[in-house]
């Protein structure tokens, strides 16, 4: 009965290797996350992606709106046909056709103020677009660490199958002779099926993170994706102002915060602006129609007078002084919150190095030490069996912790290049400069 239990075990094994198979795979190897891939694919991404259409499209909008606005505008023709009554001058004399052009005067510099607040819209429009493409890049470097975790974990948990089979054999080789109890064989067996559907979970976790990532790039959602490589544990990020500073003139929300309250501004000077009179200045004559003569011209000067309604125009001046000045609190609060995310950001980085340091030097050969020790006294009737089972467990453990580490570290300076656009955060001023170009 063992036996076959024991086949069983075996085939379902190779079975399951079988239909499970390597990570998808394009050239059959794998796929290391470096700047050049990051970019091609951001490259991808923009071009097909409907938000950053859209955002393209609200950019060419707001462009075409600063062309739109005019220095003069439209002249109104009028025309009139004076019937006389009885008690009034012949139409001979006084002329039967009326007809004049009236036209308002660019004054008090209106159409610059009218040009400034659609530039400042487009301006605005135009850091949306890079915002969203900058934060598209973003999505696309956490989208591929998340596979390469669940890369990272499928291998392990093959690595794990592979141990547990050949325990398997030791046990089963080892219950025929006697040297092992049933219980012990019933606890391999159980951490073998234990480790398959933990496999086949774990396969379905990858699926999900590549349909994420095709999402992103507007592919076909079950596109395959070749196996995708960790990075290597990176360098310490400390904290100091070069990268404060850096964060300040980059990050993409904040410079979307400063051209709104640049807009506002803009907004406010047109608005203040439009309590001045309208001026204007017109043409009118009167022609005889069966002659053709002129009886008369006229020429005319013609303003509004804003200052009846003086109390709505302070209103919508003071609406836009506090638009102004709520985009302006607006950005000083987020800047705020840039310096405080920065300092956040900075120790979880740190935080997260020195765990995968700790478990690459430290821990993991410290388990694997006592792994070996524990399945040596196993096999000479020393330990128990159930020591080999714990230390395994820690161990796999512990390999998923250290890849788990060193993927936070990633993401995390993922999110720091979006804050800061720095590439290279040993020489900060030429990262930032690379990342802007």
């Amino acid at each position: 009965m063992k036996a076959h239990l024991l086949r069983v075990s075996l085939l379902l094994s190779t079975l399951m290797q079988g239909l499970l198979g390597a990570v998808p795979s394009l050239d059959g190897s794998s796929l290391r996350i470096t700047p050049d891939l990051i970019a091609r694919l951001t490259d991808e991404a923009r071009s097909h992606s409907p938000a950053i259409g859209a955002a393209d499209a609200r950019a060419d909008a707001a462009s075409a709106a600063v062309d739109a606005v005019r220095n003069w505008d439209d002249p109104i023709v009028s025309l009139g046909l004076w019937i006389p009554s009885s008690h009034s001058f012949p139409s001979s004399d006084q002329g039967n056709i009326i007809y004049g052009l009236e036209q308002r005067l660019p004054l008090f510099g209106r159409p610059k103020l009218a040009r400034d607040v659609a530039e400042a819209d487009a301006a605005k429009e135009r850091l949306n677009v890079e915002s969203a493409t900058l934060g598209m890049r973003h999505d696309l470097t956490v989208a591929l660490l998340g596979i390469a975790m669940a890369d990272e974990a499928l291998s392990r948990a093959r690595q794990d199958l592979g141990w547990i089979d050949q325990t398997v054999l030791a046990v089963d080789g080892r219950y025929r002779v006697g040297r092992s109890t049933q219980v012990e064989w019933l606890k391999v067996q159980t951490e073998r099926a234990k480790a398959g559907n933990d496999l086949i979970s774990l396969e379905q976790e990858r699926g999900s993170r590549v349909v994420q990532l095709n999402r992103v790039l507007n592919r076909d959602l079950h596109s395959p994706w070749p196996r995708i490589e960790l990075p290597g544990i990176a360098d310490e990020v400390p904290y100091d102002d070069r990268l404060v500073a850096a964060a300040l003139g980059f990050a993409p929300k904040l410079k979307v915060m400063r051209q709104e309250a640049a807009q506002t501004d803009a907004a406010a000077r047109l608005t203040r602006s439009q309590r001045l009179p309208d001026i204007g200045i017109g043409l009118e004559a009167r022609q005889y129609s069966n002659d053709g003569g002129i009886r008369e011209g006229t020429m005319t000067v013609n303003f509004s007078v804003p200052w009846l309604n003086h109390k709505g125009y302070d209103s919508d001046l003071r609406r836009d002084i506090a638009r102004k000045r709520a985009s302006e609190r607006e950005a000083d609060d987020y800047e705020l919150g840039v310096r405080e995310e920065i300092h956040h950001m900075t120790v979880d980085l740190d935080a997260a190095r020195r765990q995968a340091v700790l478990y690459r030097d430290e821990i993991i050969p410290l388990a694997e030490q006592t792994l070996a020790s524990a399945r040596t006294a196993w096999e000479n009737n020393l330990g128990t069996f159930q020591d080999i089972l714990e230390t395994h467990r820690m161990l796999v453990e512990d390999r998923l912790v250290l890849a788990k580490a060193i993927t936070l570290q990633a993401s995390g300076i993922a999110d720091l290049t979006l804050l800061t656009g720095l590439t290279d955060y040993k020489n900060q001023g030429e990262g930032a400069q690379s990342a802007q170009q």
